[in-house]
C-alpha cells in the first residue's frame, strides 16, 4: 500500500477526520475493516493520540500492543493507556491473546468499556473495529452483533465494491442463509442498487445497533479490483441510483484502500 503523507491526507479528506476535535470511530461490515483500522490509526496519529481496539477479535499486527486483561474502565487503567500513548501512537489495545480456530487473535473490549475510555478521554481518537465478517465483503448479522459503542461519533460501514452488481453467494456473504431469512435475498440474486439500499437502510442491516447521533459513512472499498469500464458504470449509474434510495447516511464513498485512491463521493439526503 502507498503510505506517504500527501496520499493519505487526500484519501481521508472526505471522511472529515482529524480537524474537528476528538472522534470515536466504529467500523462495521466487511471488505477491509482491519486495513482501514490501521490506516486510520496512522493517519490520525498526526493530529493526536490514537488508540485502536475492537469489540470482537482482531489479528495481531506490527503496531505496538497494550494488553488490558479484564479491563472495564477504572481510572488507573485509563491513565496507564494515556502513559502508553505518550510513547506509542497509534497503539493497539486488547484484553488478551486467544485462539480462533487455527489462528491467533486478540480479544477486544466490551462496547461499554470503550464508551468509558471515550468519556475518560483516554485518547484523542478511538478507532474501533466493531464487527466481524470472516474476511468476506458482505454479511448478515446475528442477534448479538454488531457490538457498537454507544458514544460513537462516526459510524463507517465498509463493503466490497467488487461485489456490486454481482451475484450474492456463500463465497462473498458471511451468513448467506441468514441474509435470505432476514432480507429474502437468495443465492444467485444480483446485488442491485435496490438490494444494497435495503441492506444499508434496514435496522437489521448496516444500521443494526447504530447510535442515533453521530455521522454515518458508507465506504465501498476495493475499487482497484474493478476494470475501468465497470468502475465508470458504477460511478455514473449504480451509485447515484443507490444514493437516491438512502435517507440514513451522510456520505457514500467509492475508493481503494490498497491504492489510497478515491473514485467518487456522493451525498445522500440524510433525514428526509
Amino acid at each position: 500500500m502507498v503510505s506517504n503523507t500527501k496520499d493519505t491526507g487526500a484519501f481521508f479528506a472526505p471522511f472529515g477526520l482529524g480537524g474537528q476535535g476528538r472522534e470515536l470511530v466504529s467500523l462495521v461490515g466487511g471488505g477491509g475493516k482491519t486495513t482501514l483500522l490501521r490506516a486510520l490509526g496512522r493517519f490520525l496519529s498526526r493530529s493526536g493520540t490514537t488508540l485502536l481496539t475492537t469489540t470482537t477479535k482482531v489479528a495481531p499486527n506490527d503496531l505496538p500492543l497494550l494488553l488490558l486483561g479484564g479491563y472495564e474502565g477504572p481510572e488507573e487503567d485509563t491513565e496507564r493507556i494515556r502513559a502508553a500513548l505518550r510513547l506509542h501512537s497509534p497503539l493497539l489495545a486488547a484484553q488478551r491473546h486467544v485462539r480462533d480456530g487455527d489462528r491467533e487473535k486478540l480479544e477486544g473490549l466490551s462496547p461499554e468499556a470503550i464508551d468509558r475510555l471515550w468519556s475518560g478521554k483516554a485518547a484523542d481518537f478511538l478507532i474501533c473495529e466493531a464487527d466481524g465478517a470472516r474476511h468476506k465483503p458482505l454479511k448478515a448479522w446475528a442477534d448479538w452483533e454488531p457490538p457498537i459503542p454507544s458514544q460513537t461519533t462516526l459510524l463507517c460501514a465498509v463493503l466490497g465494491a467488487d461485489r456490486l452488481g454481482e451475484p450474492l453467494t456463500e463465497d462473498c456473504v458471511h451468513r448467506m442463509a441468514l441474509m435470505t431469512e432476514r432480507f429474502g435475498f437468495r443465492p444467485g440474486d444480483a446485488l442491485t442498487p435496490d438490494r444494497l439500499a435495503a441492506l444499508l437502510e434496514s435496522p437489521h442491516g448496516y444500521l443494526k445497533n447504530a447510535p442515533p447521533a453521530g455521522r454515518r459513512i458508507v465506504f465501498l472499498n476495493r475499487s482497484d479490483l474493478l476494470p475501468p469500464a465497470r468502475l465508470d458504470a458504477l460511478a455514473r449509474d449504480f451509485l447515484p441510483r443507490t444514493a437516491r434510495l438512502l435517507g440514513s447516511w451522510d456520505l457514500l464513498i467509492l475508493g481503494s484502500l490498497h491504492e489510497l485512491r478515491i473514485e467518487a463521493v456522493l451525498m445522500p439526503r440524510r433525514g428526509r
